[in-house]
């Protein structure tokens, strides 16, 4: 009963998660992806407000799987694709801080282009524009490789921790083993007593037996050589 209960629970808490972690995707998906400048920046942090919120579902969820391999599996998991999602929030925020970096030379320029119509100033700028592009574009890619390995790594956790807690029912089977070879051993020298204390008795029995029937012997004896004297 009190593990359906635990089920229950846990399956309450998962479905929860599977909510915002929808509400999560399509964010990341859409918005976070086609908005710039503040908009971004006020999805990101909805986005990040979700997250939280997935992280206390899971501590909940790892309390109630205590004990149940398949279930810490799933937690894991679910550890793993939070730490990516911070990942790729981190990546899309640097990304909108450029994003507003970058509108302020090019607005300057244009000023000073309609204004002054002064090309001079607009190179150093348009520079500084290319190298930061380039920036970007190497940080992203930078980003997409460390998404990968932080995916590559929670996957070999979850896979470790799995195969950790075989080899920890294998023991706990092991130590059942033990205790019952234990006390088969126990039995045994038990019932070695026994026997050793039966041969021990039918023996004493037997020498009694042999001595009785010498005294039969000496006794039927006597009596023959009283009467034949």
């Amino acid at each position: 009963m009190a593990s359906a209960q635990v089920s229950e629970s846990f399956n309450a808490y998962d479905e929860e998660f599977q909510a915002i972690k929808d509400s999560v995707l399509s964010k990341l998906g859409a918005d976070a992806v086609q908005q710039r400048g503040e908009q971004r920046k006020a999805t990101l942090r909805r986005i990040t407000m979700e997250l939280e919120e997935m992280d206390e579902i899971v501590d909940q969820m790892e309390m109630e799987a205590k004990g149940k391999a398949k279930l810490m599996i799933k937690v894991r998991a679910y550890k793993g694709e939070i730490k990516g999602f911070k990942s790729k929030v981190t990546s899309l925020s640097a990304v909108s801080d450029r994003d507003l970096l970058l509108a302020q030379p090019a607005h300057s320029s244009y000023a000073m282009d309609v204004d002054d119509d002064d090309t001079s100033f607009n190179s150093p700028a348009a520079a500084q524009r290319t190298r930061l592009l380039a920036s970007q574009q190497t940080l992203q890619t930078s980003s997409g490789r460390l998404e990968n390995a932080e995916r590559t790594a929670a996957e070999s956790e979850t896979i470790g921790g799995s195969i950790l807690d075989q080899l920890r029912g294998q023991r706990v089977q092991l130590q059942g083993a033990n205790d019952e070879l234990q006390e088969a051993d126990g039995s045994i020298a038990k019932a070695s007593n026994t026997i050793k204390k039966m041969a021990r008795l039918a023996s004493r029995q037997r020498y009694m037996l042999i001595g009785f029937i010498v005294v039969l012997v000496l006794l039927i004896g006597l009596i023959l050589w009283n009467k034949f004297r």
